[in-house]
């Protein structure tokens, strides 16, 4: 059972319920009743290669991910594959996104120069713009996300 921060924080309780609040944050949820694991899904493994790329394990089997954005987007599918999921991120350079469909098919990842362009690209992604499968995820000139140039 998580406590909220103002519980933790309460100047009636002083550090030593802080310490009592965090102690019981820190405690393994309760075990589920056997069959309760099987609705959930089973647990799924993440393993870093330490070189960019990354493996994941679920059921024995193992799914290989050329990099982070791959691989979230591919757990993602496995907890609601009924859905698009569309992941980005920025490395204080260039932005980047990567996009799974409803069927598991993955999006090449992409590098974006400005915010626009990763908003386009999520739009484009997400059926948002007509006619968005004729565009280009990129526009040729834009305004530096920020970073070195």
């Amino acid at each position: 059972m998580a406590m909220g921060l103002n519980k933790l924080m309460n100047p009636g309780g002083g550090m030593k319920s802080m310490q009592d609040g965090m102690s019981k944050m820190r405690q393994p949820a309760e075990a589920k009743p056997e069959g309760e694991h099987e609705e959930a899904g089973s647990p799924m493994e993440i393993h870093d290669h330490g070189d960019g790329t990354y493996h994941t394990m679920k059921d024995g089997q193992e799914e290989q991910h050329p990099d982070l954005l791959h691989m979230t987007t591919h757990i993602a599918h496995e907890h609601e594959p009924e859905s698009k999921h569309h992941h980005a991120k920025h490395d204080g350079f260039t932005g980047h996104t990567h996009g799974i469909h409803e069927d598991g098919t993955h999006e090449e990842t992409q590098e974006h120069d400005s915010p626009e362009e990763m908003g386009d690209g999520l739009k484009a992604f997400m059926g948002g713009e007509e006619g968005s499968e004729d565009k280009p995820q990129h526009a040729e000139e834009s305004t530096p996300m920020g970073g070195m140039q």
